[in-house]
Protein backbone atom coordinates (compact mmCIF):
# COMPACT_ATOMS: atom_id res chain seq x y z
CA UNK A 1 0.00 0.00 0.00
CA UNK A 2 1.23 3.50 -1.31
CA UNK A 3 1.51 5.58 2.02
CA UNK A 4 3.40 8.61 0.98
CA UNK A 5 1.43 11.59 -0.10
CA UNK A 6 2.55 13.60 -3.57
CA UNK A 7 4.15 16.69 -2.92
CA UNK A 8 1.94 20.20 -3.57
CA UNK A 9 4.52 20.50 -7.00
CA UNK A 10 3.05 17.46 -8.21
CA UNK A 11 0.00 17.18 -6.79
CA UNK A 12 -0.26 20.92 -8.41
CA UNK A 13 0.66 19.41 -11.89
CA UNK A 14 -1.70 16.12 -12.11
CA UNK A 15 -4.94 18.58 -11.52
CA UNK A 16 -3.65 20.90 -14.20
CA UNK A 17 -2.88 17.64 -16.80
CA UNK A 18 -6.79 16.54 -15.78
CA UNK A 19 -8.13 19.61 -16.45
CA UNK A 20 -6.58 19.87 -19.44
CA UNK A 21 -6.90 16.19 -20.63
CA UNK A 22 -10.70 16.81 -19.88
CA UNK A 23 -10.73 13.78 -17.09
CA UNK A 24 -8.72 11.60 -15.80
CA UNK A 25 -9.13 7.70 -17.26
CA UNK A 26 -8.79 4.34 -16.05
CA UNK A 27 -7.38 0.86 -17.34
CA UNK A 28 -10.23 -1.94 -16.26
CA UNK A 29 -10.38 -5.09 -17.32
CA UNK A 30 -13.85 -6.97 -18.08
CA UNK A 31 -13.23 -10.23 -16.18
CA UNK A 32 -15.32 -12.11 -18.32
CA UNK A 33 -13.08 -12.21 -21.69
CA UNK A 34 -10.18 -10.46 -23.31
CA UNK A 35 -10.89 -7.21 -23.91
CA UNK A 36 -10.09 -3.87 -22.18
CA UNK A 37 -13.26 -1.55 -21.22
CA UNK A 38 -12.16 2.35 -20.24
CA UNK A 39 -13.49 3.19 -17.30
CA UNK A 40 -13.88 7.21 -17.27
CA UNK A 41 -16.18 9.74 -14.45
CA UNK A 42 -17.60 11.34 -16.90
CA UNK A 43 -20.52 9.92 -18.48
CA UNK A 44 -20.93 11.85 -21.83
CA UNK A 45 -17.11 11.32 -22.21
CA UNK A 46 -17.27 7.52 -21.73
CA UNK A 47 -19.72 7.63 -24.79
CA UNK A 48 -17.40 9.32 -26.71
CA UNK A 49 -14.04 6.95 -25.87
CA UNK A 50 -16.40 3.63 -26.32
CA UNK A 51 -17.41 5.59 -29.90
CA UNK A 52 -13.79 6.35 -30.87
CA UNK A 53 -11.97 3.34 -29.34
CA UNK A 54 -11.00 0.43 -31.04
CA UNK A 55 -12.20 -1.96 -28.31
CA UNK A 56 -15.07 -3.48 -30.60
CA UNK A 57 -12.47 -4.63 -32.88
CA UNK A 58 -11.52 -6.67 -30.11
CA UNK A 59 -14.45 -7.85 -28.73
CA UNK A 60 -16.72 -8.79 -31.74
CA UNK A 61 -14.74 -12.04 -31.46
CA UNK A 62 -15.36 -12.64 -28.05
CA UNK A 63 -18.52 -14.80 -27.02
CA UNK A 64 -19.75 -15.50 -23.89
CA UNK A 65 -21.07 -19.00 -23.61
CA UNK A 66 -24.67 -17.34 -22.94
CA UNK A 67 -24.61 -15.91 -26.20
CA UNK A 68 -23.07 -18.34 -27.96
CA UNK A 69 -26.26 -20.09 -30.18
CA UNK A 70 -26.64 -24.23 -30.53
CA UNK A 71 -24.21 -24.82 -33.34
CA UNK A 72 -24.54 -28.62 -33.46
CA UNK A 73 -25.09 -30.13 -36.70
CA UNK A 74 -22.26 -27.90 -38.13
CA UNK A 75 -19.18 -30.22 -38.33
CA UNK A 76 -17.51 -28.57 -36.04
CA UNK A 77 -17.37 -29.33 -32.38
CA UNK A 78 -17.61 -26.99 -30.20
CA UNK A 79 -17.95 -26.59 -26.60
CA UNK A 80 -19.14 -28.64 -24.72
CA UNK A 81 -19.81 -30.86 -28.06
CA UNK A 82 -18.14 -34.70 -27.79
CA UNK A 83 -18.46 -35.00 -31.60
CA UNK A 84 -20.37 -33.50 -34.92
CA UNK A 85 -22.06 -35.22 -37.52
CA UNK A 86 -19.40 -36.68 -39.43
CA UNK A 87 -16.34 -34.94 -36.89
CA UNK A 88 -15.47 -37.69 -34.27
CA UNK A 89 -12.59 -35.47 -33.20
CA UNK A 90 -10.56 -38.41 -34.87
CA UNK A 91 -11.75 -41.44 -32.76
CA UNK A 92 -12.96 -44.60 -34.24
CA UNK A 93 -14.14 -47.93 -32.81
CA UNK A 94 -10.67 -48.61 -32.29
CA UNK A 95 -9.32 -46.16 -30.20
CA UNK A 96 -12.59 -46.46 -28.21
CA UNK A 97 -10.95 -50.51 -27.36
CA UNK A 98 -13.65 -52.11 -30.00
CA UNK A 99 -12.62 -54.20 -32.26
CA UNK A 100 -14.03 -52.91 -35.10
CA UNK A 101 -17.41 -51.27 -36.35
CA UNK A 102 -18.59 -48.17 -37.52
CA UNK A 103 -18.74 -45.02 -34.62
CA UNK A 104 -20.73 -42.38 -34.68
CA UNK A 105 -22.19 -39.28 -32.71
CA UNK A 106 -25.23 -38.77 -31.37
CA UNK A 107 -27.90 -36.38 -33.10
CA UNK A 108 -27.85 -33.84 -30.18
CA UNK A 109 -23.74 -33.88 -30.06
CA UNK A 110 -23.28 -34.63 -26.50
CA UNK A 111 -21.66 -38.31 -26.94
CA UNK A 112 -20.04 -40.60 -29.14
CA UNK A 113 -22.32 -43.42 -30.16
CA UNK A 114 -21.17 -46.61 -30.15
CA UNK A 115 -23.87 -48.92 -31.38
CA UNK A 116 -21.96 -49.76 -34.62
CA UNK A 117 -19.51 -51.08 -32.64
CA UNK A 118 -18.59 -54.34 -31.57
CA UNK A 119 -16.56 -56.98 -29.75
CA UNK A 120 -15.33 -60.31 -30.61
CA UNK A 121 -16.05 -61.12 -27.02
CA UNK A 122 -19.81 -60.64 -27.73
CA UNK A 123 -22.48 -62.91 -27.00
CA UNK A 124 -20.23 -65.25 -23.97
CA UNK A 125 -22.68 -63.84 -21.61
CA UNK A 126 -19.86 -62.07 -19.66
CA UNK A 127 -19.16 -58.18 -19.56
CA UNK A 128 -15.28 -57.53 -20.77
CA UNK A 129 -14.16 -54.27 -21.58
CA UNK A 130 -15.31 -52.10 -23.69
CA UNK A 131 -18.65 -54.00 -23.45
CA UNK A 132 -20.94 -52.24 -21.53
CA UNK A 133 -23.48 -55.16 -21.34
CA UNK A 134 -23.76 -59.18 -22.91
CA UNK A 135 -26.61 -60.26 -23.31
CA UNK A 136 -28.28 -60.85 -20.36
CA UNK A 137 -25.27 -59.39 -18.15
CA UNK A 138 -26.46 -56.06 -17.85
CA UNK A 139 -24.03 -54.85 -15.09
CA UNK A 140 -26.44 -54.70 -12.47
CA UNK A 141 -28.08 -51.92 -14.61
CA UNK A 142 -31.49 -51.54 -14.98
CA UNK A 143 -34.20 -49.04 -16.47
CA UNK A 144 -34.59 -46.87 -13.15
CA UNK A 145 -30.40 -46.60 -12.70
CA UNK A 146 -30.92 -45.44 -16.70
CA UNK A 147 -33.35 -42.66 -15.59
CA UNK A 148 -36.42 -44.14 -16.32
CA UNK A 149 -39.49 -45.24 -13.95
CA UNK A 150 -39.75 -48.44 -15.32
CA UNK A 151 -39.55 -51.11 -18.11
CA UNK A 152 -37.07 -53.80 -18.89
CA UNK A 153 -33.87 -52.97 -20.02
CA UNK A 154 -32.09 -55.28 -22.18
CA UNK A 155 -28.54 -55.17 -24.68
CA UNK A 156 -27.57 -54.17 -27.75
CA UNK A 157 -26.59 -57.12 -29.95
CA UNK A 158 -22.98 -55.84 -30.20
CA UNK A 159 -22.82 -55.04 -26.60
CA UNK A 160 -21.90 -51.46 -26.85
CA UNK A 161 -25.25 -49.86 -25.30
CA UNK A 162 -28.09 -50.52 -23.22
CA UNK A 163 -31.12 -51.11 -25.17
CA UNK A 164 -33.55 -48.99 -23.55
CA UNK A 165 -36.50 -49.18 -25.93
CA UNK A 166 -38.43 -50.98 -23.31
CA UNK A 167 -38.38 -48.66 -20.65
CA UNK A 168 -40.55 -46.20 -20.00
CA UNK A 169 -40.90 -42.92 -18.65
CA UNK A 170 -44.24 -41.59 -17.06
CA UNK A 171 -43.76 -38.40 -18.36
CA UNK A 172 -43.74 -39.56 -21.89
CA UNK A 173 -46.57 -38.45 -23.78
CA UNK A 174 -47.28 -35.72 -22.27
CA UNK A 175 -46.25 -33.11 -24.73
CA UNK A 176 -43.14 -31.96 -22.10
CA UNK A 177 -39.74 -32.58 -22.26
CA UNK A 178 -39.11 -33.81 -18.59
CA UNK A 179 -35.96 -35.21 -16.65
CA UNK A 180 -34.14 -37.73 -19.06
CA UNK A 181 -36.14 -36.99 -22.15
CA UNK A 182 -34.88 -35.84 -25.19
CA UNK A 183 -38.06 -35.17 -26.87
CA UNK A 184 -41.57 -35.61 -26.12
CA UNK A 185 -44.06 -36.05 -29.02
CA UNK A 186 -44.20 -32.81 -31.39
CA UNK A 187 -41.91 -31.50 -28.73
CA UNK A 188 -38.24 -31.60 -30.06
CA UNK A 189 -37.25 -29.10 -27.87
CA UNK A 190 -36.05 -26.68 -30.52
CA UNK A 191 -34.29 -29.49 -32.28
CA UNK A 192 -34.90 -30.17 -36.26
CA UNK A 193 -33.83 -32.06 -39.14
CA UNK A 194 -31.27 -29.66 -40.30
CA UNK A 195 -29.95 -29.27 -36.00
CA UNK A 196 -28.88 -31.94 -36.38
CA UNK A 197 -26.82 -32.21 -39.45
CA UNK A 198 -29.34 -32.78 -42.29
CA UNK A 199 -30.26 -30.32 -45.16
CA UNK A 200 -34.14 -30.86 -44.69
CA UNK A 201 -37.08 -33.05 -43.47
CA UNK A 202 -39.02 -33.90 -40.70
CA UNK A 203 -37.49 -34.98 -37.11
CA UNK A 204 -39.52 -37.26 -35.09
CA UNK A 205 -39.59 -38.33 -31.49
CA UNK A 206 -38.87 -42.14 -30.54
CA UNK A 207 -41.92 -43.73 -28.41
CA UNK A 208 -39.87 -43.93 -25.25
CA UNK A 209 -38.83 -40.13 -25.35
CA UNK A 210 -34.87 -41.02 -25.06
CA UNK A 211 -33.92 -40.63 -28.90
CA UNK A 212 -34.75 -38.65 -32.25
CA UNK A 213 -36.21 -40.56 -35.43
CA UNK A 214 -34.09 -39.56 -38.34
CA UNK A 215 -36.00 -41.94 -40.84
CA UNK A 216 -37.79 -38.66 -42.79
CA UNK A 217 -34.29 -36.11 -42.10
CA UNK A 218 -33.27 -35.73 -45.82
CA UNK A 219 -29.65 -34.51 -47.60
CA UNK A 220 -29.52 -33.08 -50.47
CA UNK A 221 -26.56 -34.86 -51.53
CA UNK A 222 -27.49 -37.80 -50.48
CA UNK A 223 -27.50 -40.04 -53.83
CA UNK A 224 -24.54 -39.02 -55.28
CA UNK A 225 -22.11 -41.95 -54.29
CA UNK A 226 -19.83 -39.44 -53.19
CA UNK A 227 -19.53 -39.22 -48.87
CA UNK A 228 -20.01 -35.93 -47.50
CA UNK A 229 -20.09 -34.25 -44.15
CA UNK A 230 -23.59 -35.38 -42.61
CA UNK A 231 -23.93 -39.11 -44.32
CA UNK A 232 -22.85 -42.41 -43.03
CA UNK A 233 -23.27 -43.86 -46.56
CA UNK A 234 -24.31 -43.10 -49.73
CA UNK A 235 -25.96 -45.75 -52.03
CA UNK A 236 -23.38 -48.91 -53.05
CA UNK A 237 -20.12 -45.93 -51.34
CA UNK A 238 -21.00 -48.26 -47.56
CA UNK A 239 -17.41 -46.20 -46.36
CA UNK A 240 -16.02 -49.76 -46.74
CA UNK A 241 -18.23 -51.23 -43.92
CA UNK A 242 -19.47 -54.58 -44.08
CA UNK A 243 -22.23 -56.90 -42.06
CA UNK A 244 -19.60 -58.53 -40.29
CA UNK A 245 -17.64 -54.41 -39.40
CA UNK A 246 -20.97 -53.09 -38.04
CA UNK A 247 -21.07 -55.96 -35.56
CA UNK A 248 -23.39 -58.86 -37.39
CA UNK A 249 -22.52 -61.88 -39.03
CA UNK A 250 -22.46 -62.30 -43.02
CA UNK A 251 -25.10 -60.44 -45.30
CA UNK A 252 -25.70 -58.10 -47.45
CA UNK A 253 -25.03 -54.35 -45.70
CA UNK A 254 -27.20 -51.82 -47.50
CA UNK A 255 -27.50 -47.68 -46.89
CA UNK A 256 -30.55 -45.86 -45.91
CA UNK A 257 -32.74 -43.91 -48.41
CA UNK A 258 -31.51 -40.55 -46.98
CA UNK A 259 -28.22 -41.71 -45.74
CA UNK A 260 -28.50 -41.53 -42.18
CA UNK A 261 -26.88 -44.94 -41.34
CA UNK A 262 -27.04 -48.33 -42.68
CA UNK A 263 -29.74 -51.09 -43.70
CA UNK A 264 -28.74 -54.35 -41.94
CA UNK A 265 -32.18 -55.68 -42.33
CA UNK A 266 -30.18 -58.36 -44.77
CA UNK A 267 -27.57 -58.68 -42.38
CA UNK A 268 -26.76 -61.91 -40.35
CA UNK A 269 -28.17 -60.82 -36.88
CA UNK A 270 -25.02 -62.02 -35.22
CA UNK A 271 -26.99 -64.49 -32.63
CA UNK A 272 -25.35 -67.67 -32.24
CA UNK A 273 -28.89 -68.82 -30.02
CA UNK A 274 -31.06 -68.16 -33.11
CA UNK A 275 -31.39 -69.88 -36.44
CA UNK A 276 -31.45 -68.18 -39.47
CA UNK A 277 -31.13 -68.61 -43.77
CA UNK A 278 -27.52 -67.20 -43.16
CA UNK A 279 -24.64 -68.69 -42.29
CA UNK A 280 -22.35 -67.81 -38.95
CA UNK A 281 -23.13 -66.16 -36.16
CA UNK A 282 -21.28 -63.15 -34.33
CA UNK A 283 -19.02 -64.98 -31.66
CA UNK A 284 -15.73 -65.51 -33.11
CA UNK A 285 -14.40 -68.81 -30.60
CA UNK A 286 -18.24 -70.19 -30.70
CA UNK A 287 -18.83 -69.51 -34.91
CA UNK A 288 -15.17 -71.11 -35.03
CA UNK A 289 -16.04 -74.23 -32.62
CA UNK A 290 -19.53 -74.86 -34.40
CA UNK A 291 -18.31 -74.97 -38.00
CA UNK A 292 -14.89 -77.41 -37.03
CA UNK A 293 -17.96 -79.99 -35.92
CA UNK A 294 -20.65 -78.77 -38.79
CA UNK A 295 -19.35 -77.02 -41.51
CA UNK A 296 -22.92 -76.73 -42.92
CA UNK A 297 -23.25 -74.02 -39.99
CA UNK A 298 -20.90 -71.63 -42.05
CA UNK A 299 -21.15 -72.78 -45.20
CA UNK A 300 -25.06 -72.49 -45.44
CA UNK A 301 -26.93 -71.87 -42.84
CA UNK A 302 -27.04 -71.50 -38.82
CA UNK A 303 -29.77 -73.56 -38.40
CA UNK A 304 -31.26 -75.26 -34.82
CA UNK A 305 -28.94 -77.73 -35.46
CA UNK A 306 -25.95 -75.30 -35.56
CA UNK A 307 -27.43 -73.56 -32.22
CA UNK A 308 -27.56 -77.05 -30.58
CA UNK A 309 -24.16 -77.74 -30.56
CA UNK A 310 -23.21 -73.85 -29.94
CA UNK A 311 -24.60 -74.58 -26.29
CA UNK A 312 -24.13 -77.95 -25.69
CA UNK A 313 -20.47 -78.11 -27.25
CA UNK A 314 -19.08 -74.26 -27.24
CA UNK A 315 -19.89 -72.77 -24.36
CA UNK A 316 -22.70 -69.92 -25.73
CA UNK A 317 -24.86 -68.85 -23.52
CA UNK A 318 -28.25 -69.15 -24.62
Amino acid sequence: MRSALASPTLLALGLSLACASGGATDEGYNTFGNSTIATLDDSDEQDDEVETSDSADTTSTTTSGDESPDACGNQTIEFPEACDGGNLDGQTCLTLGFDGGQLGCFPDCSALDTSGCFSDSCGNGFVEAPEVCDGSDLDGQNCVSQGFDGGVLACTENCSSFDTSGCTLDTCGNGQIDGTELCDGANLGGASCVSVGFSGGTLGCSPNCDSYVLDACTSETCGDGQLDADEVCDGFNLAGESCATVGYGRGLLQCSDNCSGFDVSECNDGNCCTAKPTSGCQVPFVENCVCAIDDFCCATAWDETCVGIAVASCQAQC
